[in-house]
């Protein structure tokens, strides 16, 4: 097993023992639990996968010739199953960008690729009101803190390959602080300061039971990408 594998194994690892409550004690019924168990299990077959057959990291340049994909990106293509995930996969790749590497390898669910629709219509311009920009709407602080460089001279979120690195590790920490997909899901959109308060004000980890201490946009958000793959 080689040492990015073995990370990543035991970032999965601690999280099921850092948040046994969240995932256990949520009611059976909730959808949003058992979206967090479905995409759970997908995690852990790209780990698995990933340990199996090693990524070679290669470097990352700033232009890439699009829409023609590798052997192992075809077949990363071809175990997507559900239709629209896959369209948003072929609408990366076809960017010159191969996000399904970059989610496996950071230990994102591949389902989660449809968030480049919702946040940005596959835009890698898009900039938004607030200030959010590229595919993923990242703001520049978020930005900052997960290695891109955003100033007057470069602003690495128009980088389609290296702010989609950035993203999937945001969405990674986000998991990793509240043990629970739809939770990460809702904190991307409205921020971990809200989430955090939410939950203490409904004294539960469950989105479900927190969705009325949400922003109505949240309340849509995290059903629309998760719904994306009923």
């Amino acid at each position: 097993m080689n040492r990015r594998t073995a990370l990543r194994l035991c970032f999965f690892a601690v999280t099921t023992l850092v948040f046994p409550l969240a995932a256990h004690t949520q009611d059976a019924s909730d959808p949003f639990a058992q979206r967090h168990a479905e995409l759970m299990r997908a995690a852990d077959e790209q780990i698995e996968a990933l340990r199996a057959q090693p990524v070679q990291l290669a470097s990352e340049p700033l232009v890439v010739a699009a829409g023609r994909a590798t052997n192992a990106e075809q077949d990363a293509l071809a175990a997507i199953s559900d239709a629209r995930v896959e369209r948003a996969a072929k609408r990366l790749l076809a960017l010159g960008l191969d996000a399904t590497r970059i989610f496996a390898e950071e230990g994102v669910p591949l389902r989660l690729l449809v968030l480049a629709e919702i946040e940005s219509g596959f835009d890698p311009a898009a900039l938004s009101p607030k200030g959010a920009r590229g595919l993923w709407q990242l703001m520049p602080e978020t930005a900052r803190r997960f290695g891109l460089r955003v100033d007057n001279q470069l602003d690495e979120r128009l980088h389609a390959s290296r702010s989609t690195r950035a993203a999937a590790r945001y969405l990674r920490a986000l998991h990793l602080q509240f043990g629970d997909w739809p939770l990460a899901l809702a904190a991307y959109n409205a921020g971990e300061q809200r989430i955090t308060q939410a939950i203490d004000r409904a004294a539960s980890r469950s989105f479900a039971l927190i969705a009325s201490q949400l922003p109505s946009e949240t309340r849509r958000y995290v059903p629309a990408v998760l719904g994306a793959h009923q």
